[in-house]
């Protein structure tokens, strides 16, 4: 599971909490401050916010398929005990371990290989974040279509239409408009 050391992985399982969660059931509400961090097992979840306009936004996709997919957390809750401002929703029944931020800061104090496990998990993060934001600054919505397409084409299967259309900044009348086009060529 993302790289541990078959000799540390009893250390880490043996502190995960599972957790069967159903369709449209929240894992975190805005409002609620995030003490751990998940990883998908089964099933897929979003995670999104409300804008100021009260439109809801998908920012992040969560299933097993890959590993930039597998983690969720609210991070910037997590590590400054902030009120969330993300909700994670579970799109289909879902399992998810759970690793509470406590038990994590214990694995941290108990070995060197730890605090470089959180440092690549702290990259990851960081970077997936940094891609999503480009994304969106860098590139027309047909093309963060097409990067989608090319990077997660699961996505497609798992996730309903409207929440795509979010994620890509645009509405699903664009993302149907967008696809047709693509077709065509």
């Amino acid at each position: 599971m993302f790289g541990i050391n078959k000799n540390y992985f009893v250390d880490f399982f043996s502190l995960l909490s599972v957790k069967n969660v159903n369709k449209s059931e929240f894992i975190l509400q805005a409002g609620d401050v995030c003490n751990y961090i998940g990883i998908v097992i089964e099933g897929s979840l979003r995670t999104y916010y409300i804008n100021e306009n009260g439109e809801d936004v998908s920012f992040l996709f969560h299933f097993n398929h890959k590993l930039e997919n597998l983690v969720f957390t609210d991070y910037e809750s997590v590590l400054l005990g902030n009120k969330s401002k993300l909700n994670i929703q579970a799109l289909e029944n879902s399992t998810v371990f759970l690793l509470s931020k406590n038990d994590l800061e214990s694995l941290y104090l108990k070995d060197i290989y730890w605090q470089n496990f959180g440092k690549r998990m702290t990259e990851r993060i960081y970077l997936s974040a940094k891609k999503r934001v480009e994304d969106l600054l860098y590139y027309s919505p047909e093309k963060r279509y097409l990067n989608l397409l090319t990077d997660n084409p699961l996505i497609f299967q798992k996730i309903p239409q409207k929440f795509i259309a979010s994620y890509l900044g645009i509405t699903p009348q664009s993302l149907s408009r967008i696809r047709k086009r693509i077709t065509i060529y």
